[in-house]
């Protein structure tokens, strides 16, 4: 049933639509498509941040050398054919003929250099595959030859990565930009392309049709294959309230929802013009991140009370809105995915957490700040029932609210908490950005600056890592990936608390939309 609640924020959903929310220009064509992500980012680079938003925009603007299917293989992009020497040291990739940046300029072997070079200083599985590079060079403008020092046998897959970082290429001119700096220009070479003249940061990103664009001829599978503007223009646009979304979408003033809360689900009757489905199958994994650099998570024993107390029962209840859609795995690597494990999960135990908490001597006075993401409903939630278990365990808790934007720049304070810092924060990542210990960026643990925020520093994970990277096949990568995981949760580097799925929203006049882990807004059409 419809709860009360739903339909008196709906009522008032519409109303602030025929006040004039920015909705797009009036007496818009049937080509546009105008698209709520679930934040809007004011980060535009796909290099330098993990925002779903941008990485979203990063595959209409930008195009990458390869590109993951849903069978996990990596399959050529904007490269037309490749080769792997003997030795398999060497690696030629050969460009697609025709290939034009948006200002008209042709893409080079010169371009792919600079920006693999770029984003691989901001992204875990490009660092590693750094580590393991000799040259990286352009034959010709349409060669790109890459020498190894020792045999690697994820190139490719760190080439086809499909999650935040992208390996998206840029122009030379741009991507020579330092990886520690946000890009000046947005310009790629996929099917749509950026309205700077157009763009209201937080409010309105708008994307037009990029008539130069040759897609692939194969169809399109997950974020490899054919990408084919079908529509004029794309319109992603800033609308923090989940009803308001949903009241936009049913009276059609918007078209696609990325996501949307299990109790609106009810809204999208057969007289609704609209429905909800889930177009990711495996979803998002929770995620709790501790502080290392800062008391009192500094201390391993209380990392691992934390590990202790816990329950994900609890994170799968609220996560998702309704626990149908999701359950308490607590595989590092995902449920349902090439790498899932059971090695190293720790059973709730809260007298044991009691214990570890008497034992570290942890000062209870002051209290932990917590990064809290108001504007997300699922990554919320996640902050409310940890709070609940600190104040059972005996910490007192300040929870900071604020918008996703906010805590995208506070999370990366190293400092202490008088100083702006933090102890503790939630996120969620798409569970194919956590799937193998190269790519799941909450594994690194080198500490700053190379680690990602939380800053752990563990040398045997970081040893276990190149293991992986450098393991002869499949089944010891498998072994070496459980040891990973027993590591990481001896260790506490972060704890997944759910893996949960979320329905996204179209009209029924769209046609075309595809089943990704990422929100891929090319294929679709307009009946």
């Amino acid at each position: 049933m419809i709860s009360r609640r739903s339909l008196s924020l709906a009522a008032m959903a519409a109303a602030a639509i025929s006040a004039g929310l920015p909705l797009g220009a009036a007496g818009q064509t049937q080509s546009t498509l105008r698209v709520v992500p679930e934040t809007l980012s004011r980060v535009l680079d796909p290099h330098f941040t993990t925002s779903f938003t941008t990485r979203d925009l990063g595959y209409l603007v930008y195009d990458t050398l390869f590109a993951m299917n849903d069978k996990f293989e990596p399959q050529p992009q904007m490269v037309e054919s490749y080769t792997v020497s003997a030795d398999k040291l060497t690696y030629t990739f050969t460009l697609r003929p025709g290939l034009k940046w948006h200002d008209g300029q042709p893409v080079t072997a010169a371009d792919c250099v600079a920006s693999i070079q770029r984003w691989a200083a901001r992204d875990s599985m490009g660092q590693t595959l750094t580590k393991f590079m000799a040259s990286l060079d352009a034959s010709d403008s349409n060669t790109i030859k890459l020498v190894l020092r020792e045999p690697y046998g994820l190139v490719l897959d760190t080439l086809g990565k499909i999650g935040a970082p992208v390996p998206f290429m840029m122009p030379e001119r741009i991507a020579r930009t330092p990886a520690s700096e946000q890009v000046k220009e947005i310009v790629g070479s996929g099917p749509y392309k950026f309205r700077a003249d157009l763009h209201e940061p937080g409010v309105k990103i708008v994307l037009e049709k990029f008539a130069d664009y040759k897609p692939r001829a194969e169809p399109p599978n997950w974020v490899s294959g054919a990408k084919i503007a079908k529509l004029d223009r794309v319109e992603m646009l800033g609308m923090p309230d989940a009803q308001t979304q949903v009241s936009a979408l049913i009276n059609g003033e918007v078209d696609y929802l990325e996501r949307v809360p299990a109790d609106l689900l009810p809204l999208f009757t057969a007289k609704s013009g609209a429905k909800a489905e889930v177009v990711s199958k495996y979803g998002f994994q929770a995620i709790m991140r501790m502080n290392h650099l800062q008391p009192p998570f500094d201390n391993l024993k209380v990392r691992q009370a934390i590990a202790r107390a816990i329950d994900r029962t609890m994170y799968a209840a609220v996560v998702a809105g309704d626990p149908q859609f999701a359950t308490d795995c607590a595989a590092m690597f995902g449920c349902g995915m090439p790498y899932e494990s059971k090695d190293g999960i720790p059973t709730r135990d809260i007298a044991a957490a009691k214990a570890l908490l008497k034992e570290a001597n942890v000062d209870m006075s002051k209290p932990l700040v917590m990064l809290h993401i108001a504007n997300a409903p699922g990554i919320a939630a996640l902050g409310n029932v940890t709070r609940q278990v600190l104040v059972d365990l005996g910490f007192k808790v300040d929870m900071v609210a604020m918008d996703f934007q906010t805590f995208a720049t506070r999370r990366l304070n190293t400092g202490p908490v008088a100083q702006g810092g933090w102890n503790l924060a939630h996120t969620t990542n798409s569970v194919p950005d956590q799937g193998n210990p190269l790519s799941n960026p909450f594994l690194v643990a080198s500490g700053p600056p190379a680690s990602a925020w939380g800053w752990p520093s563990d040398p045997k994970t970081d040893e276990l890592r190149l293991k992986f990277a450098t393991a002869p096949d499949e089944a010891a990568r498998k072994a070496i990936a459980a040891e990973i995981q027993a590591r990481a949760y001896e260790q506490v580097l972060y704890l997944p608390l759910s893996q949960f799925t979320t329905p996204s929203a179209w009209r029924n006049n769209l046609d075309g939309v595809l089943k990704s882990p990422v929100m891929l807004l090319y294929n679709i059409e307009k009946k």
